[in-house]
């Protein structure tokens, strides 16, 4: 009896304890359980789409939150530092970006005007075409980096003249600034080894004061209106080793195109350019025709063609023998040509006054040139119809054939001179280099070139 009710609490025991181990295998099994899940994530995707309710805020809740969201928003600024307004440009800057976007229109241009009017077929020169820009040869913009390298932010002119394997090349007014400001001197003169024209010309160096990177003048000049306000180059030579610098002293700037000099004269280097002496003996009153001289050299002469002061004059000219080049008094004037048109020349100051015209005014910037193609001279200059022209002549003292137009104001406004160099010739001298100067905005000087037609 009391064996039974012992083993009756243990059966007891023991089937609960089967019950709790077969519960605890159900929840472990999967087949029910994750079939059913299954199940049901497969109805509720394709069946029925169960939306979320929307969480409801109190409105303290949403000032809070928004409270929250500026306090972010305004560190958030702290950390973004204002950026720092652009500086206004300068005169200098406003003027060299304006120059830049004239000159890259002028680089787009080829041109050709009229050809010569020479019924008579008296002139090999027939027409000039393929006018077009080639290289910028001074300013921060140029090829030679003028502003950076020598202080020349602006400048005009670019007369040359050659001494074995150098080039010089003469500027007038210079200034350090793009807007005829600061650094002014009245000439500086660069060097180059550079003949090869076609990709621009580079300058080897520019004369400047040892230890300084800064071109300098050449020849002084006063800077004092009505006395002398500046010293300009108008041509060059070279006779053995020493250099010639034709230049004329400004006494007043007048109307454009209009200037009172105090004389024309010239200057020497004995030492490549770095120094210059002028020669005070080697005088042309300022109203003589030789205030502007441009020089060339035939075989013993030295012949000069000549203008006065501005460009409203007509070109007279004289000549010297080499040998005499320093000696005012060895100077003849041509006065004349005979029936014959062999010219005629006197010498003495009288005769300086009474000089014949090589070229009927108004003339201003001359050059002249030797075209071995053409075999005839050559002279480009700014007329009296603002535009730079061409004429050819089989002598330099003339007959000149009329004018062809080698560059328009209204396709290059403001320019003037053209200044040609004999090593600027190519494809057998029917192409022809000039360097053409653009006055405001611009203020510098460009390398042009043109070719030749028969």
């Amino acid at each position: 009896m009391n064996k039974r009710r012992n083993i009756v609490p243990m059966i007891l025991l023991i089937v609960a304890f089967l019950a709790m181990y077969g519960c605890s295998k159900r929840e472990a099994s999967p087949s029910d359980s994750e079939a059913g899940q299954l199940v049901f994530e497969e109805t509720q995707s394709v069946n029925t789409q169960v939306e979320q309710p929307e969480e409801v805020q109190s409105e303290e809740d949403q000032e809070l939150n928004d409270a929250e969201k500026n306090d972010n928003a305004e560190e958030n600024d702290k950390d973004v530092k204002p950026s720092k307004p652009l500086p206004a440009l300068s005169e200098s800057q406003k003027k060299a970006l304006e120059a830049q976007e004239i000159l890259k229109a002028h680089r787009n241009k080829n041109l050709m005007y009229s050809p010569l009017q020479d019924p008579e077929e008296e002139y090999n020169l027939n027409i000039v075409k393929n006018i077009h820009m080639i290289a910028i040869e001074t300013g921060e913009y140029s090829i030679n980096q003028t502003k950076t390298n020598y202080k020349i932010g602006g400048t005009d002119l670019g007369i040359s003249f050659n001494l074995e394997d150098k080039t010089y090349i003469a500027f007038g007014d210079t200034f350090a600034e793009e807007c005829f400001t600061n650094g002014w001197r009245s000439n500086v003169l660069a060097v180059t080894t550079d003949r090869d024209y076609t990709d621009g010309i580079t300058f080897d160096s520019m004369i400047s004061k040892p230890g300084l990177k800064s071109a300098k003048e050449l020849i002084k000049s006063k800077k004092i209106d009505n006395v002398e306000m500046t010293t300009i180059p108008t041509g060059g030579i070279a006779i053995g080793k020493t250099l010639y610098m034709s230049y004329m002293s400004v006494r007043h700037w007048g109307a454009p195109g209009e200037w009172d000099c105090n004389y024309g004269s010239v200057a020497k280097s004995v030492d490549n350019g770095e120094n210059w002496e002028p020669i005070e003996t080697l005088r042309w009153p300022g109203d003589s025709s030789f205030c502007q001289m441009a020089p060339v050299v035939i075989e013993d002469y030295v012949y000069i063609l000549g203008i006065t002061g501005g460009r409203q004059g007509a070109a007279k000219m004289m000549r010297v023998p080499i040998d005499e080049y320093e000696n005012f008094e060895a100077y003849e004037y041509l006065v004349g040509i005979d029936e014959e048109g062999e010219p005629l020349y006197k010498t003495g100051e009288a005769a300086m006054y009474e000089t014949y015209s090589v070229l009927p005014k108004a003339v201003g910037e001359l050059s002249v040139l030797y075209s071995d193609y053409l075999q005839e001279w050559l002279v480009t200059y700014i007329s009296g119809t603002g535009n730079i022209v061409m004429r050819s002549a089989k002598n330099i003292y003339g007959p000149y054939s009329k004018p062809v137009t080698l560059a328009a104001q209204k396709d290059f406004p403001s320019l003037y001179g053209a200044f040609m160099n004999p090593e600027w010739v190519s494809e057998d001298g029917t192409k022809i280099a000039f360097m053409m100067s653009i006055y405001d905005p611009v203020y510098n000087v460009i390398l042009m070139e043109c070719e030749l037609e028969k």
